[in-house]
């Protein structure tokens, strides 16, 4: 009887285990945003053997932790997408220390930089050192990272970092389907009353503008969204996050929302099922249009940074650079410039490169000779009952808001609870501890208070 192997894997969800709308934005189980839910299911479905459990770890990373993971797991596996980049240094910095302290194997997959479209990487030589020492931490468990595209491992190499030390895979969202990329199914033309798609960066200057010009245009036209700011419009009018960020529509009276056309999805499955029912897909979300393509659906992205235009290069996904883009904003545009051959010819050679890098780093994979290529992952992914599609706010019924507003309510008073409870117990211990001091000479109850406001 083969030993079971237990994995320990970033990821907030396994893809496997049903979870409701709340709870996805209550424990940000998307990481905030959903895109993030493609390349850790790959991953996920990649590792799923009959003898291998796999434990979700979360987004972020605890140092402390580092005891218990080295006496309960075997190997460590992190997803990442763009995580160079200087917002999430903090995040990467305690990676840093939790390696530093494992045991174990820690294979780090997908990982890239972030710049500007025309790869200047002057912006990363603020973070170079956190990264450098990152990556040596890591190399120290592994035998090389898998990053992004040519422009990422250029900058690893940069820094001093050997050839053999960094493997180009792209992203893992790709192999979903392993060896075989879905066939894409471009119809001759886009007509104006077509079911189409759109995906939006909130953040990305003049991205509105080009969507309401297609909104305006195409009768059948829908906006599915991945940030958790647009989750919370859809739960609670927008009122839930204590620190939400850019969010389009900013607006929960916008006629998307009217009429029913905004889109959220919290499971992949429902995701591509969703996308399979379109006739194009465009956008500035890199995963949103890989999703697209896995359902088999045309899609063209919008590449904005390197993040999105390195892998977009890499797998000769149709893309346009979107500060090149001029005044042809409209989805017929777009689907007129998709070709797609490229994508499809060099899917294989391109999947070849990920089992290299999973047999180069001992991970056992559905892939290799005997094992079931995915069969087990599949039915069992079958078996589970995803949530719904959830319609926008304004079509929702009065029982279902009311049931989730009290649910909320019940959740926050728990939640207030608890803090009050620590304060009194806080308060009641400094009043004893006041109270004691008090009964020592003066002198020393004011050294010893001041001393303690000092610290």
């Amino acid at each position: 009887m083969e030993i079971t192997k237990n994995i320990l894997m970033r990821g907030g969800k396994s893809p496997l285990v049903k979870t409701s709308y709340e709870e996805a934005l209550q424990k940000n189980l998307l990481g905030t945003n959903s895109g993030n839910l493609l390349f850790a299911d790959a991953v996920f479905k990649t590792l799923s053997l009959e003898n291998t459990d796999i434990h979700m770890n979360g987004y972020s990373a605890n140092p402390r932790a580092a005891k218990d993971i080295n006496e309960k797991y075997d190997v460590f596996v992190l997803p990442f997408a763009n995580a160079f980049r200087k917002s999430f240094i903090p995040i990467l910095n305690k990676f840093t220390l939790l390696i530093s302290q494992l045991e174990i194997p820690v294979v780090v997959t997908g990982i890239g930089a972030q710049a500007n479209t025309d790869y200047a990487s002057q912006n990363l030589d603020d973070m170079s050192e956190a990264v450098k020492l990152f990556c040596k931490k890591v190399l120290q468990r592994s035998a090389s990272i898998g990053v992004r595209g040519e422009f990422t491992k250029k900058y690893l190499l940069s820094l001093g970092f050997a050839d053999n030390e960094i493997d180009i895979i792209g992203c893992p969202s790709m192999f979903y389907y392993g060896e075989t990329f879905p066939e894409i199914n471009k119809p001759d033309k886009l007509n104006v009353d077509d079911p189409i798609s759109m995906n939006i960066s909130p953040y990305v200057p003049g991205i509105e503008e080009i969507f309401n010009k297609n909104f305006f245009r195409y009768t059948n036209i829908d906006y599915v969204a991945q940030n958790n700011e647009s989750l919370d419009q859809i739960l609670f009018m927008g009122k839930s996050l204590p620190k939400p960020g850019r969010v389009f529509p900013k607006d929960i009276n916008h006629p998307l929302f009217y009429n029913n056309q905004v889109r959220f999805f919290i499971d992949s499955r429902t995701w591509l099922n969703h996308l399979e029912n379109k006739r194009f897909v465009f956008g500035t979300r890199i995963h949103g249009n890989i999703a697209a393509l896995l359902a088999g659906t045309p899609a063209f992205l919008l590449a904005h940074d390197s993040r999105t235009l390195e892998l977009a290069e890499y797998f000769d996904i149709p893309h346009a650079d979107y500060a090149e883009i001029g005044d042809n904003h409209l989805a017929e545009d777009f689907f007129e410039r998709a070709d797609y051959t490229k994508l499809i010819a060099g899917h294989f050679e391109r999947f070849e490169q990920w089992v290299k890098f999973l047999n180069k780093n001992e991970l056992e994979h559905i892939y290799l000779p005997g094992k079931d290529n995915g069969d087990l992952f599949n039915s069992k992914l079958e078996s589970v009952d995803f949530a719904p599609i959830i319609d926008s706010f304004q079509h929702q019924s009065s029982s279902e808001i009311l049931e989730r507003l009290v649910e909320r309510s019940f959740h926050d008073s728990k939640k207030n609870s608890r803090r009050i409870d620590k304060l009194a117990k806080r308060t009641a211990a400094l009043e004893l501890e006041i109270s004691n001091l008090k009964k020592q000479k003066p002198e020393r109850f004011l050294k010893s208070f001041f001393s303690r406001s000092s610290k």
